[in-house]
């Protein structure tokens, strides 16, 4: 039987969004730049500036944006630094290196709360540097804010794209909507959940052979079990449902009758 395919919503991005431009400075490689404009729609980002860029509208840059295609239309190009950084109000630099003229550097969970924070009200830039070279040393004085992409020492180089995306999807799960937590079933259903639990194994003989110890350690096993799972009502349900069935069949097989297939409830 084929399952039915329910669309879900689509998520709006988070407002912040909007309010933050995705900037490649001198990018070498137009595959990159078109893996850029697909991460920033991954991401719910749509600002894309380029300073300075090599040839980018082309075959392999369109077939990495894949459905991205919109982000790379609506770039804009600046021929250098100095003529674009006059338009955002905030600029965050990202480097992979630290020293004496990168100082101090925030790591990407400390600042993300900050860029979000003033994303909120003003036009924030991120800058990402050369392939090859990154960020200058000379360009470094201009941010406002260095984050550092931590990356493994025995391989430090990270592709622009990947830190495109890394910068961009910390942004965004941090930016959107929570999801409602999960409601735990009240505690007086999980109470008779355990009841109707202790009286389904005790009916079908489970723990006979083993004395009352097995019997009351195998419960509190579950207890911590599912207390660790946190239950909802539904499940509580569910559950109680299988203890029923056991014992319909098992316990009480003359009452099970039309229960077989039909389900029956908890009792």
């Amino acid at each position: 039987m084929r399952r039915n395919k329910r669309s879900r919503p689509k998520a709006e991005p988070p407002a912040v969004s909007r309010n933050i431009s995705i900037v490649l400075v001198e990018p070498q490689s137009s595959g990159n730049v078109g893996s850029t404009a697909r991460a920033m729609r991954n991401t719910g980002f749509s600002d894309l500036v380029l300073i300075n860029p090599c040839e980018y509208k082309n075959n392999e840059s369109y077939s990495m944006a894949c459905k991205a295609d919109g982000v790379l239309e609506t770039a804009r190009v600046f021929p250098d630094l100095e003529s674009y950084i006059p338009e955002p109000r905030v600029l965050v630099g990202t480097t992979r290196r630290i020293g004496r003229h990168r100082y101090p550097v925030l790591t990407l969970s400390e600042a993300v709360p900050e860029i979000l924070r003033l994303a909120a009200s003003n036009r924030v830039a991120i800058l990402f540097g050369r392939e090859d070279k990154g960020l200058l040393n000379e360009e470094i004085p201009l941010c406002d804010m260095l984050v550092e992409i931590p990356t493994s020492d025995d391989y430090p180089s990270i592709n622009l794209s990947h830190a495109v995306f890394t910068v961009c999807h910390h942004l965004y799960t941090a930016a959107a909507p929570k999801a409602p937590a999960i409601k735990v079933a009240p505690r007086g259903e999980l109470e008779r959940m355990y009841e109707h639990m202790e009286r389904t194994l005790r009916g079908i003989g489970y723990g006979d052979k083993g004395g009352e110890y097995l019997l009351e350690a195998m419960m509190r096993s579950f207890r911590r079990l599912f207390g660790r799972t946190g239950l909802m009502e539904k499940e509580v349900n569910m559950l109680r449902g299988v203890f029923t069935q056991i014992e319909a069949r098992t316990i009480n097989p003359e009452e099970d009758g039309g229960n077989r297939h039909a389900g029956a409830g908890a009792q």
